[in-house]
């Protein structure tokens, strides 16, 4: 069953309005703008610097969390994203005559998710290598980097290429919104096919632009993948036949037409980075860096050289074998139904999208422990903040550490986390085989080997929350 929100009149006409988009990025462009100024001016500690605090776990929560309710709504409000749109359009709102934008078309060979996916792998290396997370300067330097590109491929490329192709958080906010409880898509087919030619949705029209992202609403979109909720084409449809849905969750998993591969590697990718690669880095980063380090010069973290290549090559491997465990379980899909018909490759396209649950839920598992540790800190580092807004360079006068829940207890409620993903993929990897084959039998025995794959990376996940630190 799903609601469409829009026959409610007040969301109706407050995603009508021309500025809607823009008053919703306000708030989080005031908000990144000081946290850029207290990154970049203000305290160089983690700990007692609002804007590593703020990001790193408000907002990192806040938009995993989104992931479940509302989709890609951060992209709705990311000011990063709207630079590139404002100095492309020459407006904040409203449709302009004219764009200091060059409008290429973006190459035909990066229309795809490689390049994301990529750029995705380098943002987390930065993390486990340089510790971004835990460097004020870098993550501004972060900031200001990602914004500057966005204005770069706005001038050049037509509408919003970097938030489909470049922007390194794209795939990993598009896979995860898949998941999601709200839908944005056309309403009646016949309608669009029938009683529409002008495709306003797409292509817009003398008030409105059409999709930015240039996915066509009205036509083939089917999933939450690429779906910002710009709310453009419920402007622009003349035939008031875009409905924004509440649904079950998980449903685009399963009920995606097109699974591509470049989705399902990405996917597969974002699912390791969750399990198995934690699994390689855990087990093997002191040893391979101490064999490295007698080949290259080490170095102060986090500027240490072997430190940094043996994140890089454990990440490269943590890939290879998270591909290729899908890819092997796959085969066994295959062998087990008898279907020689459907090669491993197509079984793997659509079966590693229903992993993505076990990576998020395992992401929302750890997030849980960070924020009951560091909440406190929030409250002291805003104090902070307040004393010298917004350059931050007052150092708070304590660091609260507030257990609001003991570990035991943290811990049961990361087990009922990782369990809740666990039965969202095997209930997605079910749909699916009853997809790919007519005979319940067979869909069965194609189901069995990838639902065992599911229920081991959860024990790999289990392990790795109540392993020891090193």
């Amino acid at each position: 069953m799903t609601r469409d929100l829009l026959v409610l009149a007040p969301v109706r006409r407050a995603l009508r309005l021309r500025p809607f988009q823009f008053l919703a990025i306000v708030p989080a462009a005031l908000v990144v703008a000081v946290v850029v100024a207290s990154t970049w001016f203000g305290i160089d500690h983690p700990g007692f610097n609002f804007g590593t605090v703020f990001t790193w776990v408000v907002w990192w929560g806040a938009l995993l969390l989104s992931f479940v309710f509302l989709g890609r709504a951060w992209c709705l409000v990311c000011p990063i994203g709207a630079a590139g749109e404002w100095v492309q359009r020459l407006r904040l709102w409203g449709r302009s005559r004219y764009t200091a934008g060059l409008e290429l078309p973006w190459p035909r060979r990066l229309r795809n998710l490689w390049l994301a996916t990529g750029l995705f792998l380098v943002f987390v290396w930065l993390d486990n290598g340089y510790g971004m997370s835990n460097s004020p300067r870098l993550t501004a330097g972060l900031i200001a980097v990602l914004t500057l590109a966005s204005a770069w491929v706005g001038l050049v490329f037509e509408r919003r290429a970097f938030c489909r192709y470049v922007c390194p958080l794209t795939a990993f906010i598009g896979l995860n919104s898949l998941f999601s409880m709200l839908e944005l898509r056309r309403r009646e087919a016949e309608v669009c096919r029938a009683d529409c030619a002008t495709k306003d949705c797409y292509r817009g029209n003398a008030t409105t632009y059409g999709c930015p992202m240039g996915e066509f609403p009205g036509g083939a979109m089917d999933t939450n993948l690429l779906c910002i909720l710009c709310t453009e084409c419920i402007k622009g449809c003349g035939h008031d036949n875009i409905g924004l849905r509440l649904r079950a969750p998980g449903r685009d998993l399963w009920a995606m037409r097109r699974p591509r591969a470049d989705g399902a590697f990405a996917a597969v990718t974002v699912v390791g980075l969750a399990t198995l690669i934690p699994l390689v880095t855990y087990a093997w980063l002191p040893k391979v860096r101490g064999l490295l380090a007698g080949v290259l010069p080490a170095g102060i973290p986090p500027n240490d050289p072997p430190r940094l290549v043996a994140v890089g090559l454990l990440f490269a491997i943590g890939v290879g074998a998270s591909v290729g465990l899908v890819y092997g379980f796959s085969h066994l899909s295959r062998r087990a139904a008898g279907a020689r018909a459907v090669p491993a490759r197509a079984l793997f396209v659509h079966y590693a999208y229903a992993l993505i649950p076990l990576g998020l839920f395992k992401f929302l598992a750890d997030l849980l422990d960070h924020a009951l540790r560091t909440w406190g800190a929030l409250a002291d580092v805003t104090r902070a903040l307040m004393l010298d807004f917004p350059l931050n360079r007052t150092v708070a006068g304590r660091v609260t550490v507030l257990h609001l829940l003991g570990p035991v207890e943290t811990y049961l409620i990361q087990i009922l986390l990782l369990l809740c993903g666990l039965l969202f993929t095997l209930f997605a990897l079910h749909r699916i085989s009853l997809r790919l084959f007519d005979d319940r039998e067979v869909a069965l025995a194609s189901f069995l080997p990838m639902a065992g794959l599911g229920v081991v990376l959860t024990l790999v996940s289990l392990w790795m929350l109540g392993a020891p630190l090193l």
